[in-house]
Formats: structure tokens, C-alpha cells, sequence
């Protein structure tokens, strides 16, 4: 059964320290450790696990996530807020979510 933004929440909740994250990672990589049980307060992926990668390309996302609704709520999130927006046009950003719950978020230009 495919989970339908029940994510949204807990992304709403970290957006304000992600946005200034993603601004810190123009000049370095950051990492942020999330609540794991936030995740599994909410979640059915226990056993599978909530670790992603997510990759956006000029504001457009690069890879493969349609597995992950993780994933795919914390890019509704980004998508609908214009600082995101700004930092996402003309860059390359990835993040990822480790299995121990660190959110790592890279930021580069796009060449």
C-alpha cells in the first residue's frame, strides 16, 4: 500500500533547519540528526527502513524515488517553499538520510 503524504508533517516541522542547511551546504556539506521515532511514530517501513537519496538538478529531481515516500514528501516541501526554490535553480543538491536518522545535504553549482 503506497503511503500518501503522511510524511508532509514532520518535513513541515524541519523545514526552517533544512532551508539553512541547504544555504550552509553552498560552502560545505551538513549534516542534521532527525528524531527516528518521529519516523516510526508515523511510518510502516520499520523493517525496510527509512534512509534515502534524493537528488535535484535545477529545482527537477534526478533520480529514481518513487520507493520512497520519505523521499518524495520532503520534495513536495522543498517545491512549494521559494527559498528552497531559489537554492535548488542552478545547483545540484543532494540529500540523503542515513539508516542512524542524519540528514546529509550537499549543495553544488551545476556547471
Amino acid at each position: 500500500m503506497k503511503e500518501s503524504n503522511i510524511y508532509i508533517p514532520i518535513w513541515q516541522k524541519y523545514k526552517p533547519v533544512i532551508l539553512t542547511n541547504m544555504k550552509l551546504a553552498l560552502e560545505e556539506t551538513q549534516d542534521y540528526q532527525l528524531a527516528k521515532s518521529e519516523f516510526e511514530a508515523i511510518g510502516e517501513r520499520i523493517s525496510s527502513g527509512y534512509s534515502f537519496n534524493l537528488e535535484i538538478r535545477n529545482g527537477i529531481i534526478n533520480n529514481n524515488i518513487s520507493g520512497s515516500a520519505v523521499a518524495r514528501d520532503l520534495f513536495e516541501v522543498l517545491k512549494n517553499s521559494k527559498t528552497a526554490i531559489k537554492i535548488m535553480q542552478d545547483n545540484f543538491i543532494k540529500i540523503n538520510l542515513t539508516n542512524d536518522f542524519i540528514l546529509k545535504i550537499n549543495v553544488n553549482p551545476v556547471l
